[in-house]
């Protein structure tokens, strides 16, 4: 045992000093079991990699199988309290993550991508869950890691480790509070997956005309009519030569994730002898990405950024269309398949969408004032999301500073 300490955050009732051990001198470890391709798929329960990454239990889930005999099931069984350390990873930070077994996990063994970890009584079960994801013990156990083509952790460097513990009765205390911390979250995510659903389905109906709004007099507005782009859209290109000084530079993500900023981007590292303005609430297009969705409506803070040829601008045509409610169509699985369908060329930057052809592509569009009445309901779902997500963010970062200041 080496020095006593004392954490920075602590309840009342709690004074005794904490003590720190070697891993070795709390448990023992073992690497997990190695099978050949012809065994997976049948056979007895399988804890792998994946029921580890991102976890901090296992429960009882549903299992992969595995061809194991009865010696192997009892050498590399799981019992409740086992700690399973993610051996090998490809991902840096993967390595050395870990999950707590909830229960016994009868007639299972567990992969030779994890280690093992069976304490003795010296640590709480529930405390197991928090204490291996400190940001001062992952550091320790990166150190400790090993990389070539996958970051590797060993029994060896793992028995190495030290953990500092309070009394049992202190470790209960703060394992019923960080559960606790983590059951809010769980709550929240779950609201958030809900009523994401809901938005999906919602959408779905909405777009299908399904679901239909009434005017400010409950009377029903005119039937949609299918309009091209062309109707719908101006292109609005605002030339400019190329600065002489830093500028801010825009660009488009894929998948429909909007807008991203460059600020004091370096005129001298682009060929373009010009450049185009975007200003707010503009249909920007990436002409090389369109096909995997990278198409966004110009956001306030936009105003002014810079785009290359590349990125060509459209602006709604005011009696057609809102920024508002295409905001909402770009987003659909449906407008991204036509955007690709228009790409032609091979992977990647060779696949250029056609400006002529996007605008002859055919949507079937409400009359603006119900296009907006459309745009309020699902911005309030998606002000709701975005509050739901801000909350989770919120408890993140606040259990991420208990893990700081309740452990040594």
């Amino acid at each position: 045992m080496s020095l006593s300490l004392k954490p920075s955050l602590r309840f009342v009732e709690f004074d005794s000093s904490w003590e720190k051990y070697n891993l070795s001198d709390l448990g023992e470890f073992k690497n997990g079991v190695n099978k050949a391709a012809e065994d997976f798929g049948h056979g007895m329960p399988f804890v792998n990699l994946m029921d580890v990454f991102g976890q901090n239990s296992i429960g009882l889930p549903e299992l992969d199988l595995v061809n194991s005999t009865e010696k192997e099931r009892e050498l590399y069984s799981i019992k409740k309290g086992d700690t399973l350390f993610i051996r090998s990873s490809v991902k840096r930070q993967g390595v050395g993550e870990t999950a707590v077994c909830e229960h016994d996990i009868k007639d299972t063994v567990y992969s030779g991508f994890l280690i093992r970890f069976r304490s003795n009584d010296n640590i709480e079960h529930g405390f197991k869950r928090f204490c291996f994801w400190t940001s001062k013990f992952r550091n320790s156990l990166l150190r400790m890691s090993t990389t070539s083509a996958n970051t590797n952790i060993n029994q060896e460097s793992l028995s190495k480790l030290k953990l500092a513990l309070p009394t049992i009765e202190e470790q209960q205390k703060i394992a019923d509070f960080l559960t606790s911390v983590d059951k809010k979250n769980s709550l929240l995510k779950e609201k958030y997956a809900l009523l994401n659903q809901y938005k999906k389905g919602v959408m779905q109906k909405l777009f299908k005309q399904e679901i239909r709004f009434k005017d400010e007099n409950g009377k029903a507005f005119p039937d949609w009519q299918e309009k091209t782009m062309n109707q719908v859209l101006s292109p609005e290109f605002r030339e400019i030569p190329k600065p002489s000084k830093k500028y801010l530079a825009l660009g488009i993500r894929s998948h429909m994730k909007g807008t991203f900023q460059k600020p004091d981007s370096d005129p001298d590292a682009i060929a373009m002898e010009k450049l185009f303005v975007v200003r707010p609430n503009d249909l920007v297009v990436n002409i090389t990405f369109a096909w995997e969705g990278a198409i966004a409506i110009a956001k306030t803070e936009d105003d002014g950024g810079l785009v290359s040829h590349r990125f060509p601008t459209y602006t709604f045509k005011k009696n057609e269309a809102t920024h508002r409610y295409f905001k909402h169509i770009i987003q659909l699985k449906r407008f991204k398949y036509m955007l690709d369908l228009i790409s032609p060329g091979g992977a990647g930057r060779n696949r250029v969408l056609s400006k002529s052809e996007f605008l002859k592509l055919k949507w079937e569009l409400p009359s603006v004032k119900e296009q907006e009445k459309i745009a309020d309901f699902l911005d309030t779902l998606d002000n709701k999301l975005q509050a739901l997500n801000e909350q989770i963010e919120l408890t993140q970062t606040f259990k991420k500073g208990l893990l700081q200041q309740m452990f040594v």
